[in-house]
């Protein structure tokens, strides 16, 4: 069979298949290319060239196109083709050779790669697959040349639907792409072994998911730009765990924090968080029983708080940076408090003018049975209380008449001998237990 050289007028076509991070085109924009006038010695160098040339599938090779039907040589001035022909177009099989390397093989129509093709770039990666109007469209696969690749739907050129994808140092993602990003849900694999399973928007982790760092710990919730944000659960493979909220990848707002979960009995904190420290109003609960409440500021406390340790002893006033500076109340179980100005856990100014307002005494009278029986009859007769309590009053026995007495006379000595007394107190270091 003999074949025709034919110049064409018009030759253009897109093809573009995006890198991982759909930063860079691996296949640029062919220009229109521009026809060239031949000589008759000069088609026999076109011809060497498809006959040199290393099909990927044997029914491309020379010998087996010339055997189509409408098989003709068609040269570009950057290109030459050889493969069949209608109407002026390609259309059929046939071998695309460029002057720079690149090359296909495949399916054509209306003059663009069209159906099931093979195509390699000048730097050697190469795309085999479906291909709609000069486009990988359908299942394909793509090889760069660095060693990464791509298996799964294309759409106008980009990676779209289903798909694999293996970086150069083997990391990988295989889920849901969308015009060329990871969109919708997927599981990937970074190169130390970190995994994340959930969902993805524009190449970003996004959503809900969770992920398996490579040292043991555990994150379970919402993500936001590749990182967690909103509410979400920490573990780490210390035992310790966070319940909460996260803002840009940190601990941020309310959250609970224990420090072994696996324990009976563990540290553990609930309160605001703010850039992943302990800033705001919170409790602070040891193991040991004892417990902080108040505020907060770089994972110390710091303003006003209580601290209640565990053998009964407290400590309500001010902190700062950890240690109790400024005007507080401290105060040893079994001993009387202590006000006045602490610096550095250490109350170096007592204030005596403050006294704790103790609570008042219950005076609680006692009757004789001749009382108890009197007053019930009082209430059977129908008589009213005014009048019972004054008959009480009058007949109240002088032992407790002298009993009251004895007691308001002891508590004006008592008042007076504090006036009197001297107080005189070292400084006293406090053990915080923090």
């Amino acid at each position: 069979m003999q074949y025709s050289i034919v110049n064409c007028k018009d030759f253009s076509e897109v093809s573009i298949l995006y890198s991982k991070n759909s930063e860079s085109n691996d296949l640029q924009q062919n220009e229109n290319p521009v026809p060239k006038e031949q000589r008759t010695e000069e088609n026999e160098e076109f011809i060497q060239k498809f006959l040199n040339y290393k099909a990927h599938n044997k029914q491309f090779e020379y010998c087996n196109l010339q055997r189509l039907e409408n098989c003709k040589l068609k040269i570009y001035k950057e290109s030459s083709y050889f493969g069949q022909m209608a109407n002026g177009k390609r259309n059929g099989k046939g071998v695309l050779i460029c002057n720079n390397g690149r090359t296909y093989e495949g399916h054509f129509e209306n003059d663009r790669k069209h159906g099931q093709g093979y195509e390699k770039l000048p730097d050697n990666s190469i795309y085999e697959g479906m291909y709609i109007n000069g486009k990988p469209e359908g299942m394909g696969k793509f090889n760069w040349a660095n060693g990464e690749s791509y298996e799964g739907g294309w759409l106008n050129g980009l990676k779209h639907g289903q798909g694999l994808w293996v970086g150069v140092n083997k990391d990988s993602y295989i889920g849901e792409w969308k015009m060329g990003s990871p969109n919708g849900y997927g599981v990937y694999v970074t190169v130390s072994g970190d995994k994340y399973e959930g969902e993805f928007h524009n190449n970003l982790k996004h959503g809900q998911g969770i992920e398996y760092l490579s040292n043991g710990d555990i994150y379970k919730g919402q993500y936001a730009n590749g990182k967690p944000e909103g509410q979400g659960e920490y573990s780490w493979n210390s035992g310790s765990y966070y319940n909460g909220t996260f803002v840009n990848g940190f601990r941020h707002g309310k959250g609970t924090w224990i420090k072994d979960k696996n324990a009976q009995q563990s540290d553990c904190y609930e309160g605001e968080y703010v850039n992943d420290k302990k800033c705001g109003f919170g409790i602070y609960r040891w193991e040991t029983g004892s417990r902080y409440e108040g505020n907060f500021y770089e994972d110390m406390r710091h303003g006003f708080g209580k601290m209640f340790w565990n053998d009964g002893s407290y400590y309500s006033g001010m902190w700062e940076k950890g240690s109790q500076n400024g005007e507080g109340e401290y105060c040893k179980k079994g001993e009387q408090p202590k006000f006045g100005i602490f610096e550095k856990n250490i109350l170096i100014k007592e204030d005596f003018n403050k006294i704790r307002k103790q609570a008042p005494q219950i005076r609680i009278r006692q009757y004789t049975t001749s009382q108890r029986s009197m007053r019930t009859n009082s209430y059977q007769a129908g008589g009213n209380f005014v009048n019972s309590q004054m008959n009480q009053v009058v007949l109240r026995p002088t032992s407790v008449k002298q009993q009251t007495q004895t007691i308001q006379s002891q508590g004006k000595n008592t008042f007076q001998s504090k006036k009197k007394r001297q107080f005189s107190l070292h400084k006293q270091s406090i053990d915080l237990n923090f």
